[in-house]
């Protein structure tokens, strides 16, 4: 189910690289500066939601153990690990905005914000690998079934062939950082999302003078 979920989450979307990069920015900063107030989590949480028609939840399910932690947490500690593991899953789902768009949107984003280009580089490759390396998992978890040790060095040692196979690859065709992104115009719901973001942005600031 998770695997599922994930490659859901991974497949690319049709927002604007710019609008989603920078939507993604300001709903994580929104839960950072208003000291994890749960609103403007759930602000975080609903307007990628809305917006990705709710393939975000895709992406959240995936961390499916690490809320499981927070929960046994929140037993213990109270109310605090509670507005910890809503602002956990408002920053996850903010983040989940870059996969709503195409990685060479993403990269072209990068480059317009004059990002260094061997890191948009690296990032594009990164990004490129995601739904390779989930489609290892699958195909490795069908053949060793739930024996974790087994499954776990079957996996790794496929990322790591992988990664060699990769990097082999770009040396045979003299790999020089270069970036093949692109740009187009935004649409009306890209701006919409553009403009709920800095809405939550500037309601966290409000938060944050106000205490």
């Amino acid at each position: 189910m998770i695997i599922e979920s994930l490659k859901e989450g991974l497949r690319g979307g049709e927002r604007e690289g710019r609008c989603v990069l920078l939507s993604a920015s300001l709903l994580s900063v929104s839960v950072y500066i208003s000291g994890m107030a749960p609103e403007v989590s759930l602000f975080a949480i609903l307007i990628p939601l809305i917006v990705t028609k709710g393939r975000s939840l895709k992406l959240l399910k995936a961390f499916l153990p690490f809320y499981i932690l927070f929960a046994i947490t929140a037993f213990f500690v109270g109310i605090k690990a509670l507005k910890s593991l809503l602002a956990f899953i408002g920053v996850i789902s903010a983040g989940s905005l870059v996969f709503s768009s195409q990685p060479s949107e993403i990269t072209g984003a990068l480059t317009f914000f004059k990002f260094p280009e061997k890191l948009v580089s690296l990032l594009q490759i990164s990004l490129s690998m995601l739904p390779v390396i989930v489609s290892d998992f699958e195909n490795v978890k069908s053949l060793y079934g739930r024996s974790y040790y087994r499954l776990l060095k079957a996996f790794v040692s496929t990322v790591i062939l992988r990664s060699v196979s990769f990097a082999e690859s770009l040396y045979s065709k003299n790999f020089r950082y270069k970036v093949a992104g692109k740009t187009r115009k935004p649409r009306k719901v890209d701006f919409l999302l553009l403009f709920a973001s800095i809405l939550a942005l500037i309601y966290a600031i409000s938060l944050d003078v106000s205490t």
